[in-house]
């Protein structure tokens, strides 16, 4: 499935590179932009933030959507893995067992301003057995922004969706409904397509979100739309520059952008850390989800290929 191809596309104008200092000696966060060679396979996750408008300028926030996108160059293939906000993971502090992954930037912002994403990354990298080069972090407002700049998308909705309790941007409520069947979507309700969850569960909600990330692919498809975006560039990231994060260096995300735009759909995999790859534990009195460990290289494998950990 084509999926996410443009969750690296998704914002490869208006990057960021944020300003970090260590604020604890056993903590120690890069500086530089992070290069790409071009030749080997990029591993990115991704993470969007539950940060409201009117919030801080910083990365304490928890995460809606995390997904790890694998590109490798040599095979010309592109994996996406969407890991639900719920599942809980392995950790490397002897203090507890695991955490919810969706707390993993807020955990890391604890120990030092900038760390989150790369407590994220090691995180990740401990429970797949597989390396993460790079991270791309949003809030709300990058997401609606984005999505209006390329002039909306077009997503076929399965199924009905009303959602009288959705939470809107400030902390009350915005009831939702979403027709069944072909919609145009611009920003703010492209948010919140990818955002409910009243209806059904975490899982069919990262669906949603992959599917919201493939309508972006098929509008940037367009000749228009992609050339806008490039001529209007500039505006879009002075507008973007305070909700969108990453530690790759600008010209290498347009580089790999513009590799994975030109794969063709039988060359795009996504799967997702569900129902079928975890299963329920208990822990400290509560029932959580976690990876299913036998499994979860099959996963691995399925999503990225034979050789993902290279």
């Amino acid at each position: 499935m084509q999926k996410i191809i443009v969750t690296l596309l998704l914002l490869i104008i208006s990057i960021g590179i944020i300003p970090t200092n260590a604020q604890q000696s056993d903590v120690t966060i890069p500086t530089d932009a992070l290069r790409w060679d071009g030749a080997s396979r990029f591993n990115v996750l991704i993470l969007g933030m539950d940060r409201r408008p009117g919030a801080r300028n910083n990365l304490n926030a928890r995460t809606d959507a995390i997904m790890l996108v694998s590109f490798d160059p040599q095979t010309k293939t592109l994996g996406i893995l969407d890991i639900p906000r719920d599942m809980h993971m392995a950790i490397l502090e002897i203090d507890e067992e695991m955490v919810r992954v969706n707390t993993l930037l807020v955990r890391g912002e604890s120990r030092a301003e900038g760390f989150g994403p790369y407590y994220a990354m090691q995180t990740i990298q401990l429970n797949f057995g597989m390396y993460i080069d790079a991270y791309i972090a949003f809030d709300f407002v990058a997401f609606i922004e984005f999505i209006d700049a390329i002039g909306g998308i077009t997503v076929d909705v399965p199924v009905t969706i009303n959602d009288p309790n959705f939470p809107d941007m400030n902390y009350g409520y915005a009831p939702l409904l979403i027709r069944r069947g072909i919609n145009n979507f611009d920003g703010r309700t492209a948010l919140s397509y990818a955002r409910t969850r009243h209806n059904d569960n975490d899982y069919l909600r990262g669906q949603r979100q992959l599917d919201v990330v493939m309508a972006v692919r098929d509008r940037l498809s367009e000749a228009s739309a992609l050339a806008d975006l490039v001529q209007n560039a500039p505006q879009l990231f002075d507008a973007l520059s305070s909700n969108f994060y990453t530690n790759i260096a600008y010209e290498d995300i347009v580089r790999l952008g513009l590799g994975m735009v030109r794969l063709d759909a039988e060359d795009i995999t996504s799967g997702s850390l569900n129902e079928q790859y975890s299963f329920t534990y208990r822990y400290r009195g509560e029932r959580v989800r976690v990876p299913d460990r036998e499994l979860l290289s099959q996963l691995l494998v399925e999503t990225f290929g034979e050789e993902y950990w290279r």
